[in-house]
Formats: C-alpha cells, structure tokens, sequence
C-alpha cells in the first residue's frame, strides 16, 4: 500500500481574498498593463540544466512541461556516468519536471520540478525510494518553489502524518474500505476489458463518494483529512494572493486543473478572484489561456450547460469546426485516446448505438487525444473501426480537454441536443440508447 504512484501535487484554494467575482480578459487599455509593458516583460529563457543522479540504473530523465503526458510526450536527456546536461530555451518561464527513465517505465515515480529561467539549475537526485535527499539550487522561482514546500511540509506534516498512518494500518489489514467496495473490487480482478470492467469501476467510484466506501473509523479518519486540507487551502490562497510570481501562478493552474477532483474542499470564487488578479499581470503568459479555458469548462460544462465549439484536424490534416459537424443535430461528442483503454470500450459500445440511431439523425464526433505523431491514432481507427468522423488533438495543441474540464483524463462523452445544450456526460450505452429513444423517437 505504500508504494510510491505519480504525485500530482493538487494545490486548491479555499477561503475568499477578493471581492471581485467576475473573470477579467487580459484588457491592455485597463491602465493596469499596457500591451507594450506586457510584451517588454516577456525575453527569450535561456537554462541551463546540469547534475548528478546517484543510486538506480536509469539512462534518461524525461523532461516534461505541464501540458505534456510524461508517458507519451517530452524530452528524453541522456545520463552518462552519473551526470546530465541540458539547456531550455522558452519565450517563458515556466514550470518543468524531470522524472528517473527507470521509474517512468516502471510506472512508480516522484516528479522532480523545477522553474526554466535565466541562468543555471543544479541538481543532485536519488531515486525515489531516497527522494528527501535530492537538492535543487538556482533561480529565483526554483527557490522560491522550494522554500514554500519546506514551510508548507513544517506546518502540515506533523498533523497529516498521524492520519495517513493509521490509514494505511486500516488497508494494510484491509479495514478501510466497506464490504461493497471489497466486493466490487474482487468482481473487479475477475473481470476482462470491457463495458462490464467499466461499469463495476463506475460502481466503485460512486461507492467512494460516500460513506458506503468505507469503513467507519475510515470514513471518520477521510473526513478529518478534509478538513486539514480546507486549512492547508486557506493558507495556499493566501500565499498565492500575496506572492504574486510565476511560481505562485503554476500552483494556481494546478488547483484549477484539479478542480474537478477536489470541487467540494473550495470555494471557486476564490479562484476566479485570484485568476482575476493574475490573468491583469500576466496576460500573454500560457498559462492564462489555460486557466481561463479550464474556469470556463467548469462553469458551462454540465448537464443543461451549452456545449462548447473547437477545432482540430482530420486525418488528412484539414481543420473541421465541430460546431460543422454538429449544429442542429442530435449528438454525441467522443474525447478518447489510443492509449486510454477505458475510453476505447466506451466508444467501441457506442457503435450498436450509432448504428441503431444515425438514419434517425444521431451524430458522433470522436476526437482522439494523441501525441508526437498519429501512429496509435490509425491502428487504434483500423481495430476499433468507429463508423464516425475523427478528429485528431496532437499534443494538446487545441487545449481541447482543457475546454471540456477533463484535463487530466483519457476524456469522455458529451450527449447534445439540436440546441447544443448538453443532456448527459458520459452515458454508458445502455443509458445512451435510452436517452436517443426519448430524443430522436
């Protein structure tokens, strides 16, 4: 139970430090910032990376951003005898992550972040079962990030320790969950890829959203921990309120991206009004877009919201609209990727469907989120064999994930009616056809 898995620090505010409501656009003619200042605070980054790597036996770190997929995307910067170099070179300065080759290929690894800025980033690092002991020294944003993680760690620890390890002692000795999470979970281990897997994962996802996921003494322990991280939300938005710098706005990007999953500790008008103050500072950084796509997915992206127009090419390399495609029809919307198996079976059930409704009107638009090149993308198409359009989003380019809120996802389905107004999100086949009976009947 205590192996190390992908840590995604998730970081969300939670109390209010502005009263403004509302998400401002960049505005140059505000008096806040005039395009000219905004533009003269931009220069080319040059960093330079260099250090040691001591202990394990990878060859590579794979260098990443945050808009990358670590398993499909970035760089790969070789170690020799020890050692590696590298040097960025970016309009911005920006959040960056190295990860052990070893670890990413085996599937267990600590990220290791850092601030691309001008001048040099050193590191000394250790795998990851001696991760404490990694040092990083250079730049101001880098050290920055690091102080506020010793004095975040200084506060919490002490009082989130004594929770996580009497946790861990309830899985160990398997008391945590309930005995329908137990259940399911074995049904789980029996089960072969297919809508069946799927749905007993959905079973056990809504399980965990109550406390019939748990045991007693678990749930009370799960809701303590709530309420330590509404602490530990309060005090973030204040440090981001008040330390206003690119690292203070990666952690606010990484609060919005995990809204979805940590929507009932905040209060998200304290983001919005912290996006406010930071989207006037920074108006051309990336970062802005991406935040502001994400903040307007959370607001419309729901059932009886409207459904939300993008581009991307076909596999030919023309650019198709999607409201082109599905503006006054009955339609299902398909986020996917080659390398989400999961989405792939949802989308594979969906084709009895499309079949059964498409002389009747219904339209499916599948885009498949992919990486570095289409290869997956084609032997995905020719074994699946969707009878639909599909739509390529290649590295992210199009932030079209971003723009449905399932940013750290394979995807998922969007139903829409001939107003555009969404009528279900992620329907499995049995709940599609019943809707579209209803719908297109």
């Amino acid at each position: 139970m205590k192996k190390i898995f992908i840590i995604l620090v998730t970081l969300l505010v939670s109390c209010g430090v502005f009263s403004q409501k509302t998400i401002d656009k960049p505005n140059y003619g505000s008096g806040k910032l005039t395009k000219k200042e905004a533009v003269s605070n931009i220069a080319t980054v040059h960093c330079k990376l260099k250090g040691n790597v001591i202990g394990g036996n990878s060859t590579y770190l794979m260098l990443v951003t945050e808009k990358d997929d670590p398993f499909h995307s970035g760089t790969k910067i070789p170690i020799k005898e020890g050692q590696f170099e590298y040097n960025i070179v970016s309009p911005f300065s920006e959040k960056y992550t190295l990860i052990l080759g070893e670890e990413l290929e085996n599937g267990t690894f600590i990220p290791i972040d850092f601030f691309a800025e001008n001048g040099s980033v050193e590191f000394v690092l250790h795998t990851s079962q001696e991760f404490d002991k990694n040092t990083i020294s250079g730049g101001k944003l880098t050290d920055k990030m690091v102080s506020f993680e010793k004095e975040q760690i200084r506060i919490f620890d002490p009082i989130v320790k004594p929770i996580k390890d009497e946790s861990h002692s309830l899985m160990d000795t398997n008391n945590y969950f309930s005995e329908a999470v137990t259940t399911i979970q074995e049904k789980i281990k029996n089960l072969k890829q297919g809508e069946e897997l799927n749905k007993a994962y959905r079973i056990k996802e809504e399980l965990l959203e109550t406390d019939k996921g748990y045991t007693i003494r678990a749930w009370f322990l799960k809701n303590k921990m709530d309420s330590i991280k509404k602490l530990k939300y309060n005090w973030e938005a204040k440090y981001i309120a008040s330390n206003q710098n690119i690292f203070s706005y990666s952690l606010l990007l990484n609060e919005v991206r995990w809204y979805k999953q940590n929507k009932k500790n905040i209060d998200i008008n304290v983001v919005n009004n912290l996006f406010s103050s930071y989207s006037k500072k920074f108006p051309l950084h990336p970062y802005t877009k991406q935040i502001e796509d994400i903040l307007e997915a959370i607001k419309t992206i729901k059932v009886g919201g409207m459904f939300v127009d993008f581009s991307a090419p076909n596999f030919e390399g023309q650019t198709i609209s999607a409201s082109d495609v599905v503006t006054g029809k009955v339609a299902l919307i398909d986020l996917w990727a080659s390398w989400c198996g999961p989405c792939r079976i949802t989308s594979k059930s969906y084709i009895p469907i499309y079949e059964k409704y498409k002389e009747k009107g219904l339209v499916i638009l599948g885009v498949a989120n992919e990486f570095k090149n289409t290869n997956a993308f084609v032997k995905a198409i020719e074994k699946d064999k969707y009878p639909w359009l599909n739509l390529i989003e290649l590295d992210n380019k199009n932030r079209i994930w971003d723009k449905y809120n399932v940013s750290n996802s394979g995807g998922s389905t969007f139903l829409i009616d001939s107003n555009g107004v969404i009528v279900a999100i992620h329907p499995d086949a049995e709940e599609l056809d019943k809707i579209l009976s209803k719908l297109l009947n």
